[in-house]
């Protein structure tokens, strides 16, 4: 390391550092090995390297907001847009298949032979596809690493693509199994795009993990966009309203028949737009891959003629944001927030050099594990089985709302996640109590189908739409911020999360659709019988 001593550059409102001492003191030389616990360093990226020489209670004196600007700077030096954009349009193909396909459910129950139950056997699906990472776990301890990451992905996309393609010319057929039809063809291709979306925790992450820890951000913005377009797009194709009874024109004197107004565009037109944009997700992944612009962006990329090592020592012990180093660290151990899917904490000016951890104890521990599987096993099992009967009584377009304002919810939650962040057991347990009271009306609606409270009412309908929002959004937000507790508890605390999440979901997802489809628990009925 470069042992000459450094300029010191001190903004306007940091004068007072050096107030006590002559004009000349804003030259200050030190020695890195001279700096102690009250003297904090701030790295600015460049070479040589500058310090602020000012103690940690004149630091208190300056702006409150410094770290904020401070770490903004830094994230926007040495960043490729390009790079960005590309990231982020990766990110979006990792859940686009299923909830592009989940959005078009108020559309698809009325139509397939299952019904009101059919979300139930999607959820199912879903959670069987959680084999896709098993899979390609044993594939990789097989061949010992040799089968590059890029070629899994570029596969499991282009499977995606075809799934999405196919689905939007045979979703509406049907197969005779024993004595009743079934979606055979809908369902097979909704498993294939489970597919890509459960394998891409353990796959598109870890990947994203090679570039600069900033592109992790893009790349989880996009994985929020996978819900978040689909939503708009489906709010603006609409449900054509509520279904009426009309006349069986074959049949005059016999029962009336159901009619449901057309959409603005049909499901197919849905799907095959959604089907580009996945191709278009695949697009920017391989050129994320191939384009030097885009391999600059590595960690283990080394420019000719630079000496990487010639600040190794200082990063040591300076807190650098959005370092590559730090993202290195971060993945190799596996216990990264981003590497799992979970919001990252980026450290933001001098606070982060004094910040540490307390450790949880075993009940807390116990306490967050038991919490995490009973909201996955709620919030991606049980509840999207029993939707559409919480639902559909208020009306085609209650049901419309719900799914689609709600999945605009989860994203919008782990983005409030990075501004707001409550991870204590009493604050998460507070924000717990309304979440219950929200799900146990949830859960009333759809046991007292098709006779829920207020139905017929424009009350009814507007308060079952906010019910399912507010659940959605508030338990997205109570899951992350147990993930963000664990992430920084460090340990294996990630490891069993996810295995929570798993173990809850799958057991959600079963109960749902035994309820479902052998018990008379919820009950679907016909306006026109």
């Amino acid at each position: 390391m470069n042992r000459n001593p450094a300029t010191a550059v001190c903004p306007a409102w940091a004068w007072k550092c050096f107030s006590s001492s002559s004009p000349r003191s804003s030259q200050v030389t030190m020695d890195r090995r001279k700096v102690t616990e009250e003297t904090p360093l701030l790295y600015d990226g460049s070479s040589p390297i500058k310090y602020f020489n000012c103690t940690r209670r004149q630091m208190s004196a300056a702006p409150a907001k410094m770290g904020v600007f401070y770490s903004i700077k830094e994230r926007l030096r040495n960043r490729v847009l390009l790079v960005d954009v590309l990231a982020a349009l990766f990110g979006m193909g990792a859940w686009l298949c299923i909830n592009g396909m989940y959005t078009q459910l108020p559309l698809l129950v009325f139509n397939a032979p299952e019904g009101w139950a059919l979300p139930s056997y999607i959820v199912v699906l879903i959670q069987a596809a959680n084999i896709g990472g098993v899979c390609y776990g044993m594939v990789q301890q097989f061949c010992k690493g040799k089968v590059p990451d890029s070629i899994f992905i570029s596969i499991l996309m282009f499977i995606g693509c075809i799934s999405l393609l196919l689905m939007s010319f045979f979703y509406g057929q049907t197969v005779k199994i024993g004595e009743s039809f079934h979606s055979v063809p809908l369902l097979t291709l909704v498993f294939t795009s489970a597919l890509v979306a459960c394998t891409s925790s353990v796959l598109f992450i870890p990947y994203m993990s090679r570039y600069k820890e900033t592109y992790l951000v893009s790349y989880m913005i996009g994985e929020g966009l996978s819900a978040f377009i689909p939503s708009i797009t489906s709010l603006l194709q609409g449900v054509g309203g509520n279904p009426t009874c009309i006349i069986d024109e074959s049949n005059p004197s016999g029962p009336k028949k159901q009619y449901t107004p057309p959409p603005l565009f049909s499901v197919s037109t849905f799907l095959i737009l959604i089907f580009f944009l996945q191709l278009l997700s695949l697009i920017s992944f391989l050129l994320l891959k191939y384009l030097p612009v885009c391999k600059q962006q590595k960690n283990d990329y080394s420019s000719p003629g630079k000496n990487n090592n010639e600040i190794e020592d200082a990063r040591s012990s300076i807190v650098v944001p959005g370092s590559p180093d730090k993202a290195r660290n971060q993945t190799s151990d596996g216990e990264s927030g981003r590497g799992n899917g979970e919001p990252q904490e980026f450290d933001s000016g001098p606070s982060s050099l004094t910040s540490q951890v307390k450790k949880m104890n075993s009940r807390t521990y116990a306490i967050f594990l038991i919490m995490q599987a009973c909201a996955s096993a709620i919030a991606n099992g049980l509840f999207p089985s029993i939707q559409s009967y919480s639902c559909l009584p208020y009306g085609n377009v209650a049901y419309h709302l719900a799914i689609n304002l709600g999945s605009m919810a989860n994203p919008i939650a782990c983005y409030i996640l990075f501004f707001v962040t409550f991870t204590s057991l009493s604050a998460i347990s507070l924000m717990a109590f309304p979440t219950v009271v929200v799900a146990m009306y949830i859960f009333v609606t759809a046991t007292r189908s098709p006779r829920p409270p207020l139905v017929g009412t424009q009350a009814g309908e507007a308060l079952v739409v906010i019910s399912w929002v507010l659940f959605t959004g508030l338990v997205s937000y109570i899951k992350l911020a147990i993930a963000t507790r664990f992430r920084k508890n460090g340990g294996k605390g990630l490891f069993w999360y996810g295995a929570m999440t798993q173990v809850g979901s799958a057991i959600g997802a079963v109960a749902g659709f035994v309820l479902l489809n052998y018990t008379t628990v919820f009950q679907s009925y016909n306006p026109c019988a």
